[in-house]
């Protein structure tokens, strides 16, 4: 069965256009939301399997923050959702076509919903990164307050800047001309951020992978200062994907509708990738620094030995030398005693 060209629209090709990217915005942000469900199931287990007496200070707020930035995700996908529902099923009739009333009804409830629940993610996801910089600059030999003095400031524009552009929004579409729009100067800010805190991270590890390369070799520490563990610790996901919106956004071209959609979902997976880290261990903390440049990369890289079955007395009296010789650097037997080695247990150093 052929397809019949007077079913189509009777639209000219740039609003047909216009339609299909606002439709696969929300078609990519469904995927988008998958990776962020996924990240954050991953993370939440794992920080709640790991979490005692001891670190509950530590973890507790993790916790709260990767189910706070959860639960804005899933507003921004639900709304969005049922904005597209209104714009291609119950109200596609309206002059201009689907687009037309994505654009215009852009503050109506339902979609307030998802701006307020994409700016509150916003500033949660920059929030993060300034954070995962002061911790990763912690130590230096300059003054904190010189190296964060800058990005709290930015910090603080983007929030001053979010607020008026939700302000602007809740009586007026960002593509309505108006006589300010803070769509533009909101975003930009927000981008300048987070490329500001890329490249600030981004040099920090490229400084400490010289010099454990020349010092202990490129083995030691690779996870902290691989090309990945640098774009997942400075949270570059968001910066490139901000700018494929504000390029297009200036240019007033179509796939601008995609990408602004991507963006609530996009700048979550980039916290939550660094939460993941730091649930697994394998993200930089306060005491990474004196690690790495101390060669003592055994507690980020923890060891898990253990026998299929105990050994008899017989067979550790006999094995004790073996054992003594294969056995992990900073590590010794439990005891002495012979009767000790039959558990097959090795003991860190570093817990006595």
């Amino acid at each position: 069965m052929s397809l019949d060209p007077s079913w189509r629209p009777q639209e000219d090709a740039a609003t047909i256009l216009n339609e299909r990217t606002w439709l696969a915005g929300i078609i990519l942000s469904a995927v988008a939301y998958g990776i962020v469900f996924t990240l954050f199931m991953m993370s939440f287990v794992q920080l709640i399997r790991t979490t005692n007496k001891r670190n509950l200070a530590s973890k507790l707020p993790l916790i709260i923050y990767i189910s706070l930035i959860f639960i804005l995700g899933t507003l921004i996908i639900g709304s969005g959702s049922k904005m597209t529902q209104l714009s291609f099923i119950d109200y596609r009739n309206i002059p201009g076509g689907p687009a037309t009333f994505e654009e215009v009804e852009f503050s109506i409830p339902v979609d307030e919903v998802a701006n307020v629940a994409y700016v509150l993610a916003n500033w949660f996801a920059d929030g993060m990164v300034v954070y995962r910089c002061m911790v990763i600059y912690r130590g230096c030999r300059f003054s904190p307050y010189l190296v964060m003095g800058i990005p709290a400031i930015a910090y603080l524009g983007s929030v001053t800047t979010g607020i008026l552009w939700l302000t602007q929004i809740s009586a007026t579409s960002p593509w309505v001309a108006g006589s300010i729009n803070f769509t533009a100067p909101y975003f930009w800010l927000s981008l300048a951020l987070n490329m500001t805190m890329t490249i600030a991270i981004c040099a920090r590890l490229l400084v400490f992978r010289r010099r454990m390369v020349k010092v202990l070799g490129g083995r030691h520490g690779s996870h902290y200062t691989s090309i990945a563990a640098m774009l997942v610790e400075s949270a570059a996901i968001y910066s490139v994907f901000s700018l494929c919106f504000l390029v297009p956004f200036a240019l007033n071209h179509p796939i601008q509708n995609t990408f602004i959609q991507m963006l609530g979902e996009v700048q979550i997976i980039a916290p939550l990738l660094i939460t993941y880290r730091v649930a697994y261990g394998k993200a930089w903390t306060d005491k990474t620094t004196k690690q790495l440049l101390s060669g003592n990369t055994k507690e980020a890289e923890s060891v898990s030995m253990k026998f299929i079955k105990p050994l008899s007395t017989v067979d550790a009296s006999n094995h004790s030398n073996t054992l003594n010789e294969s056995k992990p650097e900073g590590f010794v037997l439990e005891g002495s005693d012979i009767s000790q080695m039959q558990s097959g247990r090795w003991h860190d150093k570093s817990s006595v």
